[in-house]
Formats: C-alpha cells, structure tokens, sequence
C-alpha cells in the first residue's frame, strides 16, 4: 500500500527543517506540490490537532498523520533529517526518518493499514538504510523492496 500512496515527488532527502514544526511544513509543501491537499494551512492544522492527542514518534520514525477535508487524494509524504529533531516523544529519540500520512476527511481508515504496514518495516536497518540513501530515488526502492 505504500508503494501507491507515494512518489518521487512526494520524497525529500534532505529536509531543511529546524523544528517539528518547519518538518511538518516542508512534508505538507510536497502534498500540495503533488496535488495531493488543496489547503497546507488547513491539512497542517489537522496534523496539529492529531499531534495534540499523542506524539507520533517511535524509535527515530516519526508519522504524523490525519484525516483531513483538504485532503484530495490519499498519500505518504517522506522526509529525512540525519541529525533529527526534538519531537516530545517519551523515548527521547530524536527521529530522523518521517512519514507524513495524509487520508481524505470522508474516506477509508487507510492510514491504519498504513501504519501497520510502516511498523512492520521498522527496524533500526531500515532507519539507517533510508538515513544513508543518497536521493529521493533511492529512499523509495527501499520503501518498495523493504
């Protein structure tokens, strides 16, 4: 499911971010670029509210996610940050890897299924794997042949 959910274009290898914040609007920017939401202020508030509730990190991965009315088409936005970042999760990892999940406010539950299949990936070879790639390429032949 991952697989069709992203994209070369919906991949940023290098993000620029400085805080959660800024990783979240650099996520949301590839969305919007992709046509993939039609609103990035009114998707990111929806990714704030789901973040209000509980921290979406684990082990150096990070995915927020939401339902959201500006979502157009479902889809997996991919960020990477080699240093990380202070996420406010209880681990205290700072995570390095994102996956910014996007599903339409009407539709299907996917992201469950989104989730399930991206913690059935994780493992620290797979966050070193994608830490190490060179390009927004090769991050997605690892998603597809992980």
């Amino acid at each position: 499911m991952i697989t069709q959910l992203t994209n070369v274009n919906l991949i940023k290898h290098q993000l620029q971010a400085n805080n959660k914040k800024e990783v979240f609007e650099e996520l949301a920017q590839l969305l919007l670029n992709d046509n993939r939401i039609s609103n990035k202020d009114a998707f990111l508030s929806d990714i704030e509210t789901r973040e209000s509730v509980s921290v979406t990190s684990t082990d150096g991965i990070a995915y927020p996610h939401a339902k959201s009315k500006a979502v157009i088409e479902p889809a997996i936005a991919v960020g990477v940050m080699r240093d990380g970042i202070e996420y406010g999760d209880e681990d205290g990892i700072k995570p390095t890897v994102f996956f910014m999940i996007a599903s339409p406010d009407n539709g299907a539950d996917h992201h469950i299924y989104v989730l399930q299949e991206l913690f059935g990936k994780f493992s620290d070879e797979f966050i070193e794997e994608i830490n190490n790639a060179q390009n927004e390429q090769q991050i997605l032949n690892i998603l597809i042949n992980s």
